[in-house]
């Protein structure tokens, strides 16, 4: 299947990258809790029995030469600590065995006084066996360091978070994070996640009053693709979700979810929403349970804007869309060949252009016209 080749290619990419650091670097390398004032390469694995791993002064470069930072377990601990300000790159290794992988906040209750700013990159790096595997966390003031994730893996053993975020901004590139509790929670936050993998997690993401994006990316395998709560707002175009159990779980009493030009396969509810204003267009729903399911009483949105689902197919799977609330916006779709209803709408606002054939249950439509396909 594409989306597991593309997995594969992600993790495949991430350890071909990892690479011993030169045979030359001179002096010692760093002990375990030193603060780093200069660009580091590991020469060794560097494991740690106590206290935190390495700190990062601004401007710092850590190269881990492809080796492994340990420590000494999930209870206690970070890996690798960014500073308030400046910019710092983290790269090139594993980082595995802490409570914390990669941290990019202030320490409780000691603010720093210079603030928050600058960016974390984590670039080639493999985070596991970790209880955060990044974990950043910004001020109510909008105060926070910006981390980019980049070519890296955050990988779990089904417990724990992949990455963290409160009131801060996370870019995830190119990476893979999976097999964790919570693959991605963020909260009053912004994330970004491209040319990605999130697979095999309990969630994939959860947010709560965050703006996420998901371009070109697949979430594979999660009970829950992405779990909306509380007044976030959804971008989802170009994507693959399959096999999951609800691709996208659209419980939040406020704000909106928009989803383009993606496709749902195998999974149990491709979308199941219960809040959320959505607008669904020209996406592709195939071989689910049920396509999109709408509950009655689901958010308006300001206005009474009602949400929408137009362009789109539905095919090959138990039920196509099924709609409870009155007013939800039906155009140009087309259901085929679901073994039990095609598109089922009662109260629906029909827009025109539907089509449906060869469901299993008649009528083919309720709620809207329907001509028979081709």
């Amino acid at each position: 299947m594409r989306t597991t080749t593309a997995a594969a290619v992600l993790v495949a990419g991430v350890c071909a990258t990892l690479v011993a650091g030169p045979a030359h670097a001179a002096g010692p390398g760093p002990s375990c809790g030193d603060t780093l004032t200069q660009d580091t390469v590991l020469t060794a694995d560097l494991t740690c029995a106590a206290g935190d791993g390495l700190v990062l002064s601004p401007g710092v470069t850590l190269d881990l030469g492809g080796h492994a930072l340990t420590g000494h377990g999930r209870s206690a601990g970070s890996g690798v600590v960014a500073p308030a300000q400046g910019v710092v790159t983290v790269t090139n290794g594993v980082v595995r065995g802490w409570h914390r992988g990669i941290t990019a906040h202030e320490a409780p209750g000691a603010p720093a006084p210079e603030g928050l700013g600058g960016t974390l990159y984590v670039d080639r790096v493999v985070v596991e066996d970790t209880t955060y595997g990044i974990r950043a966390r910004g001020r109510v003031d909008g105060q926070h360091k910006r981390v980019v994730v980049d070519r890296s893996t955050i990988r779990g053993d089904g417990n724990g978070t992949g990455i963290l975020v409160h009131h801060g901004t996370v870019d995830a590139r190119r990476s893979t994070v999976q097999r964790h509790a919570v693959g991605i929670q963020a909260g009053e936050s912004r994330v970004t996640l491209s040319r990605s993998v999130v697979r095999d997690n309990g969630t994939g993401a959860a947010t709560e009053q965050t703006r996420l994006e998901i371009t070109s990316s697949s979430l594979v395998g999660n009970r829950f693709g992405v779990y909306t709560s509380y007044a976030d707002d959804l971008f989802v175009s170009h994507a693959e979700l399959l096999h999951n159990g609800r691709g996208l779980f659209l419980a939040a009493s406020d704000g909106t979810a928009r989803v383009q030009d993606t496709t749902f396969a195998g999974n149990e509810v491709g979308i199941d929403q219960t809040g959320n204003l959505a607008l669904v267009r020209r996406v592709t729903f195939r071989e689910n349970g049920t396509g999109y399911r709408v509950a009655a009483g689901a958010w308006a949105g300001p206005w009474q804007q009602m949400s929408e689902v137009v362009d789109s197919t539905f095919t090959g799977g138990g039920d196509g869309l099924v709609s409870a609330q009155e007013g939800l916006r039906v155009g140009g779709n087309r259901a085929s060949d679901n073994t039990g209803r095609g598109i089922h709408a009662p109260g629906a606002a029909d827009l025109g252009g539907n089509i449906a054939s060869g469901n299993g249950t008649e009528p083919q439509c309720v709620g809207v016209s329907c001509t028979p396909g081709g």
